[in-house]
């Protein structure tokens, strides 16, 4: 029995041995495909780039033009609120006693 139970242990043992050996490989493999994906999005941004320009060049496209399509990167302005307070058009009542 005792033999039986110390290679149930082995077995448990080795499993996880494995797992964890499994583990570090997925996680090496991860960063690796991270570090590949960012090089290859940055190319395909310079390509796409210039395949843009030359369009707007074709074109001749003007800032006007494209500004619907090109995304504001600075802080979107809110409508200025005055200081003065508004004169209310409505006249007032009078109560009747």
């Amino acid at each position: 029995m005792t033999a039986e139970k110390l290679n149930a242990r082995e077995l448990l043992a080795k499993m996880e041995a494995e797992e964890k050996a499994a583990k570090e490989k997925a996680d090496q493999i991860e960063k690796e495909n991270e570090a590949k994906k960012k090089e290859l999005l940055d190319s395909l941004r310079k390509e796409d780039l210039a395949d843009v320009i030359e369009k707007i060049k074709l074109h001749k496209f003007t800032a006007t033009d494209l500004r619907s399509a090109i995304k504001s990167r600075g802080k979107s302005s809110t409508p200025r609120k005055s200081s003065t307070p508004r004169k209310s058009t409505t006249k007032s009542r009078k109560k009747s006693v």
